[in-house]
């Protein structure tokens, strides 16, 4: 049986048989028609929703959720189109209409061809709007079947019609030439449908462009002519609630409606608010603190979080949210039992009023008893159900509401975790889609040379998209600070594989370029170091000399000069001002160079006087001479003094579009300057936070002065809530960040005392490096040991040459031989004592931990370091244990970290774990902070922390895991406020305070 499938506009009609489709076309008069049986057999085009689908549609349950809340509707099984399909439109005794090219006036006029006469009208509908019963013509119905349709024009020619291409006069009126089915199958569809032998199913064309294009698009474009700035206000309003606050204030200024509808007070008040809020905007902070100050939520109010609670139950909703079904679905949540039964003790007059006021109440309780991020994330999963009734924007409006409330008494006692969890859940909700740095950096090994892309089912944050989209040029300078584990390195990479029509330089400051960074970059790069560039052009000149030293510069090395003049003071004071002008960016030796104190052999030191300044440049000048001169063989050149040389040469690297320098923390200024003069674009991405030089501020200064675009990366993908709180808390509290917060990704992860598998074990010196793998060694059943950095660059050749030296005098001393030159040479003069006065004299922190470990264990030294050659392994896969300083380890990461208790030293509590006496933030140097978070965010799932770690946490008010229960005097003093809300009021009476023992 024949059956009618599929009509088209403008060209002709689709005839589907068993095994075979024609296509009918006439000419401008009917006559001549033309067919031609098309013997393969094609797929019908796809229906699109009409308006009508659309109006039942919303009319409809399932329907209208799906069109107003497509986030959070679940679609059944498969269907990635959420029910929304068009509705059986069969007819038995009228065809469906077919849309024209393009819409008529309302008041048109049709002409009925079979009857010659003319209608006018209006339609009976809006949906017959985009319709015309002209495109419904008779034709002669003596067709042949099983042909397929040519075109006859006038002059004979027979040309094969392009469905669906424009016509010439745009679709307006439409062209008669190609208006060819209007003639042919008509009379035949009607003859068939009369008879009832056919089924009508027929397809509908993309409507026009006042459906903004969301429905397809008309036969006349290849592109919906509908402009976003038809959409109207609702929808804008429905959109912009998903993005975050910064990008509400960035979109101002794309046009005025979208600058009117983010502008508008009644539009996300509580995100625009805590955003401002946390700039420290004038205006927000006074709204605040009027806020705080009428509701009682204040530092000296001890109900401060229970009048929070009530504020918030005042929060109005919309007329279309049902109570009920709000709190039908906060029963699914497993604090729901717990916070109603809080309120019913603490709170029993919101608990007995309205539904309304309970519903936001019981909101805000769960959040504040919310351990972790998982637990409000459930919170916003259980309320984004489309049974709830509550739209996505209350809900987020309440979330930030309290997230602000937090944020402004974090300083008052309240936990600041709360208050992360609460920021944690809201972030990932306004950036959902991600991609792991990991996942990021095996991409290119999928690609071709010529492209690179994401996969189909990953995507970047905003802060890595909008980098990647940002074009550099001349002299343009892009400074870009992210957080640990945020995937800068990946960005470059990506950066130069998205413009291959560029060439891009990749270098670091001193560190080689790793293997697995090198094969992912793209053919248009060239990595490297800048002491490599420097060694090519000028330091391979020292080295065929054999003028090239090996270490960096050493006292020892001036002392023998007539400049040292036999005094290793004076010897350090040259060497330190040498080491300042090798970093600096100056062309000469100064005073500025001059170390500004003089350490006597006492150990003690003075102010320099400026007449001793002058006499001691005019020494360092000599010296710099004899290094520089290729045929003075008593002063030999360093490597970073070929560099300053590379430096002052002012290099030219006009060869390359964009330079990208990595790890920009640790540059030199010498480094930064070579950098920053080049004409090309340039990138700089680092982490000052993981900066461990001791030349900060001159290459900060440097980076400011060419006014660069400044952007930050603040998602972590290395690790999850559990690590990234810990992270965030030393840069929130120890170092005083307070504009940008680090989060992380959903990972599973946890902070505890205990290792489990394979543990690094992370140190600041390497004498606790050695004391942990004595540690290992001589335990019952001692473990396989991976050293950071190979076992060969330890430092145990040192350490038995120093031994040597203590025991030179001895029976034990014979037979052995120092190597070390340094040692060698105070084995003939000044003994061990007297290389322990130079280490202490110099300030040489290495030498002083090789002494150290040499005194602590003695004689059992040699024994020792053969065990630990006996149990190290050249590979992390067969060790159980890796063992290294943060230095080293800086630039890796691990499944599972251990800090050492000599990262961080604090005072312990006996009672009172908030306070610890004699113990001041700011006193600690600022790099030891440094090497603290470079620790911490090695770890990728667990985090093992030390005791001190616990201590800062507590001492931040940030409240630690505690193992085993707590007093009611421990509660309250870690709870603070909250402890109104956990106990009932005559427990919290009979809990005084404690006061800290002496």
């Amino acid at each position: 049986m024949l059956q009618w499938k599929k009509g088209r506009l403008g060209m002709g009609g689709v005839e589907t048989h068993t095994g075979c489709r024609t296509l009918y076309s006439v000419n401008q008069h009917g006559s001549n028609v033309t067919c031609v049986k098309m013997t393969q057999c094609r797929r019908g085009k796809r229906r699109r929703l009409a308006p009508s689908d659309c109006l039942s549609l919303s009319n409809s349950g399932a329907g209208a959720v799906s069109l107003t809340q497509p986030f959070s509707s679940l679609a059944a099984g498969r269907d990635t189109h959420r029910g929304l399909y068009p509705w059986n439109r069969k007819a038995a005794t009228q065809l469906d209409p077919l849309q024209r090219p393009a819409p008529r006036d309302v008041n048109r006029v049709s002409e009925n061809t079979t009857s010659g006469k003319a209608t006018a009208g209006r339609p009976h509908s809006e949906v017959d709007l985009v319709f015309d019963p002209a495109d419904f013509l008779a034709s002669d119905s003596s067709i042949e079947r099983d042909v397929f349709v040519l075109h006859s024009n006038s002059s004979g020619e027979r040309r094969l019609p392009l469905l669906g291409c424009p016509s010439k006069n745009n679709g307006i009126g439409g062209d008669t030439s190609t208006r060819s089915l209007e003639d042919a199958p008509a009379a035949f569809q009607q003859n068939q449908m009369k008879n009832g032998m056919i089924e009508v199913e027929l397809d509908v064309d993309p409507l026009p462009d006042s459906y903004f294009g969301l429905l397809g698009c008309r036969g006349s474009h290849s592109q919906p002519s509908g402009h976003i700035t038809q959409l109207p206000d609702e929808i804008l309003r429905a959109v912009f609630c998903h993005l975050p606050a910064v990008d509400l204030y960035r979109l101002r200024s794309v046009c005025q409606q979208w600058r009117r509808v983010l502008s508008d007070p009644m539009f996300a008040p509580w995100k625009k608010r805590y955003y401002r809020y946390r700039k420290g905007e004038g205006r927000a902070v006074m709204e605040m603190d009027k806020i705080l100050k009428e509701n009682n939520i204040t530092k000296d109010n001890e109900l401060c979080m229970l009048n929070l609670i009530r504020y918030v139950s005042l929060f109005q909703h919309g007329r279309s949210v049902n109570t009920d079904a709000v709190l039908n679905c906060l029963q699914h949540h497993s604090l729901f039992n717990q916070s109603k039964l809080c309120m019913s003790q603490t709170l029993p007059d919101i608990n007995h009023a309205a539904r309304t006021s309970s519903t936001w109440a019981l909101q805000a309780v769960i959040v504040l008893l919310s351990n972790s991020v998982q637990e409000i994330q459930r919170l916003i999963s259980c309320l984004g159900r489309p049974c709830s009734t509550l739209p996505g924007m209350e809900l987020v409006e309440v979330l930030y509401c309290l997230a602000t409330l937090l944020f402004a008494l974090r300083e008052k006692g309240i936990s600041n975790r709360i208050h992360y969890n609460l920021f944690y859940a809201l972030y990932l909700r306004e950036n959902p889609a991600t991609v792991s740095s990991k996942q990021l950096k095996h991409l290119s090994s999928l690609q071709d040379s010529n492209s690179w892309h994401l996969r189909n089912n990953g995507s970047l944050n905003p802060e890595l998209e909008r980098i990647l989209n940002l074009e550099t040029s001349p002299h343009h300078v892009i400074k870009i600070t992210g957080y640990a584990g945020t995937g800068k390195t990946s960005l470059l990479i990506e950066y130069a594989w998205h413009r291959p029509h560029l060439r891009f330089l990749y270098v670091r400051p001193t560190k080689p370029v790793p293997e697995d960074v090198g094969h992912l970059l793209p053919p248009n790069v060239d990595f490297t170091t800048m002491r490599t560039k420097a060694y090519q052009s000028i330091g391979h000149k020292y080295h065929q000399k054999k003028k090239l030293m090996i270490c960096g510069l050493k006292p020892f090395a001036v002392l023998g000069s007539p400049e040292g003049q036999g005094s290793l003071s004076r010897a350090n004071l040259i060497s330190r001002s040498l080491s300042a002008f090798f970093s600096s960016v100056d062309e000469a030796i100064s005073v500025a160079h001059v170390p500004g104190d003089h350490k006597s052999t006492c150990g003690g030191s003075r102010p320099m006087e400026h007449h001793e300044k002058l006499e001691l440049v005019e020494d360092v000048k000599r010296i710099w001479a004899k290094m520089v001169d290729l045929r003075e063989t008593s002063c030999l050149m360093t490597h970073d003094g070929y560099l300053k040389l590379w430096q002052l040469s002012k290099p030219n690297l006009s060869q390359f579009d964009v330079i990208l320098l990595d790890e920009a923390e640790d540059c030199s200024p010498v480094i930064m300057d070579i950098v920053l003069s080049q004409k090309c674009g340039k990138l700089l991405v680092g982490d000052p936070h993981q900066q461990i030089c001791s030349f900060k501020g001159a290459s900060e200064a440097l980076v400011e002065a060419h006014r660069p675009t400044l952007l930050s990366l603040t998602q972590s993908f290395r690790f999850g809530p559990e690590i990234a709180y810990v992270a965030a808390t030393i840069l929130d509290v120890c170092k005083r960040v307070k504009d940008k917060t680090l989060v992380g990704g959903n990972q599973d992860d946890n902070t505890s005392r205990r290792s489990v598998g394979q543990v690094a074990i992370l140190c600041r010196t390497t004498a606790a490096v050695f004391d942990e793998a004595v540690r290992i060694v001589t335990s019952d059943n001692p473990n396989k040991i991976y050293l950071i950095g190979g076992l060969d660059k330890f430092g145990m050749d040192t350490m038995l040459d120093i031994q040597t030296l203590m025991i030179k005098k001895t029976e034990q001393a014979a037979g052995l031989e120092i190597r070390d030159p340094l040692i060698r040479l105070f084995g003939r003069k000044g003994g061990f004592r007297g290389l322990r006065n130079y280490a202490v004299q110099v300030g040489d922190s290495e030498l002083e931990e090789g002494i150290a470990v040499v005194e602590k264990y003695g004689l059992e030294l040699p024994s020792l370091v053969e065990k630990i050659t006996n149990q190290c392994v050249d590979c992390t896969t067969f060790a159980n244990v890796i063992l290294g300083t943060v230095h080293k380890a800086k630039g890796s990461e691990f499944e599972t970290v251990q800090i050492a208790e000599d990262l961080i030293k604090l005072p312990g509590f006996r009672h009172n774990p908030h306070v610890l006496s004699g113990f001041r933030i700011d006193s600690v140097p600022d790099v030891n902070w440094n090497l603290l978070y470079i620790a911490v965010t090695r770890a990728k799932r667990r985090l093992v922390m030390s005791r001190s770690l616990g201590y800062l946490l507590s001492f931040a008010n940030y409240g630690p895991n505690v193992d085993g229960p707590l007093c009611y005097a421990c509660t309250r003093l870690r709870t603070g406020p909250l402890i109104h809300l956990l106990a009932s009021p005559p427990l919290v009476r009979t809990v005084g305070r404690v006061r800290d023992p002496p």
